[in-house]
């Protein structure tokens, strides 16, 4: 459907292009007769439907307002959107038409499912092609309304679009207290969580994760992630799941926590695949950075979900840096990050992390080359690196320090030694714990006796 045809469906009106005869005893009739003839204009003349609907709204405060007047309201405001798009008319009038719309609502003039399928409508149409600030005076006039009439359902839901629109204006200060107001909503008196507000409560932690996402708040967007993860009485879209995993797995990977990271980004992952989301790519290619980083044994991109996108041109450079990974290639493996840079090193996300990943990478291959030697020139091992011999010093002695590495540096002669257990000092390790615990039994039963 085109957008012109969307502003001019009826899918909401619950009423059909047909005829009445004019009823002279019945004056609703008589309205409703004009209203299904003004319709039919709109293809024609917008100028005559507009002047038709605007004498049946002016007919129906007379008589004492109807659900015909709030109709023609409604196809007036309509049309006015159609030709705010071409700039025949001027937005306050548009607002002005709503706001006519809205006082029918607040007087419960129509039936509250139809007032509300309308709003929806409106708000939809409203979505389409006018600009943030109309579309933010639009739903803050729909919120007063709803809130007079106790719509809560669709108060929510408005305001959640509010919301989104405020995030992506940056209007935080504005966006703070909306969302404070929806929080508490979903909160009893004594901070727990309404038990059928669970739903509604992630939405809007999804709506606080992206702010403190924007603001770089990397306290309270935790805070509010173990929040949302701890809520149980929830059903929500897999998209909003996977929005506050997605936001997990890149909180636990400032934090350098690789394995939550990873971990987070698979559930991120699963949620948007189930959803349709293309995220759900973006996604796998962090869960494969965060696989590497945590040493994984495990490649992520056999997993039966993954499978199916090894295809996909953005996930082949993570899958050809994923072989080069594991079979330890050191030219390969840069090659890759040169080669498919754009892929890679063009998602900044990733490319805050690739230091760490080549850290991590040559550090695992350090231990491959090293292990089976008993002393090594640190030129050598540099060289097999390709860093300078400075930086394979440092990464030697990390490995020396987290014990991954049982060696000492000769750094007069620039020389690894490594310390090999051999087969006799094994056996004697074996004798010595056989002994301690033959020992200690002994000391049992002994103490037993006495």
């Amino acid at each position: 459907m085109s957008d012109e045809e969307f502003m001019f469906d009826d899918g909401d009106d619950g009423d059909y292009d047909f005829e009445y005869e004019e009823n002279s005893e019945s004056g609703e009739m008589s309205l409703e007769t004009k209203y299904y003839n003004a319709k039919t204009q709109r293809e024609d003349d917008l100028s005559v439907a507009l002047s038709e609907f605007a004498k049946i709204v002016e007919e129906d405060e007379q008589e004492g307002a109807s659900e015909w007047g709030f109709k023609a309201t409604k196809q007036t405001l309509k049309i006015q959107l159609r030709q705010s798009a071409n700039g025949q008319i001027e937005q306050r009038q548009i607002l002005d038409t709503y706001d006519r719309m809205l006082v029918y609502i607040s007087k419960s003039i129509v039936a509250r499912n139809y007032a509300e399928k309308s709003i929806n409508n409106m708000l939809e149409r409203v979505s389409l092609g006018m600009d943030s600030a109309f579309t933010r005076e639009f739903y803050e006039k729909t919120l007063v309304v709803l809130k007079q009439t106790r719509n809560d359902r669709l108060w929510l839901r408005t305001s959640l679009r509010l919301g989104k629109l405020l995030l992506d204006q940056r209007d935080f200060d504005k966006l703070s207290g909306l969302l404070d107001e929806l929080k508490r909503s979903c909160l009893d008196d004594a901070g727990n969580v309404i038990l059928e507000r669970g739903t509604q409560l992630l939405e809007v932690n999804a709506m606080l994760l992206g702010m403190y996402v924007e603001l770089e708040d990397a306290r309270r967007l935790k805070d509010v992630y173990l929040e949302s993860v701890s809520v149980r009485s929830a059903i929500p879209h897999p998209r909003i799941m996977g929005f506050i995993r997605e936001c997990g797995g890149k909180m636990y990977m400032a934090e350098r926590n690789w394995e939550n990271a990873q971990s987070n980004f698979f559930d991120a992952f699963k949620n948007y695949d189930e959803a349709g989301s293309p995220q759900r790519v973006q996604m796998l290619k962090y869960l494969v950075l965060a696989s590497m980083l945590s040493e994984s044994e495990v490649n992520p991109l056999s997993s039966p979900e993954a499978r199916s996108y090894e295809a996909d041109p953005e996930i082949i450079a993570m899958t050809k840096l994923v072989r080069a990974y594991e079979k330890q290639q050191v030219n390969e493996f840069e090659r890759v990050l040169e080669d498919h840079s754009d892929a890679i090193l063009g998602d900044r996300f990733i490319a805050r992390f690739v230091d760490d990943l080549r850290r991590t990478f040559r550090m695992l291959t350090l231990q491959s080359i090293v292990a089976p030697y008993t002393r090594v020139r640190i030129s050598s091992l540099a060289q097999r690196l390709r860093v300078d011999v400075a930086e394979a010093e440092e990464l030697l002695v990390a490995l020396i320090l987290d014990k991954r590495l049982r060696a000492s540096i000769d750094q007069e002669n620039a020389i690894l030694l490594l310390q090999q257990e051999t087969t006799d000092e094994s056996q004697y390790d074996a004798v010595s714990s056989w002994a301690s615990g033959l020992e200690s039994m002994m000391k049992q039963a002994l103490s037993v006796l006495s």
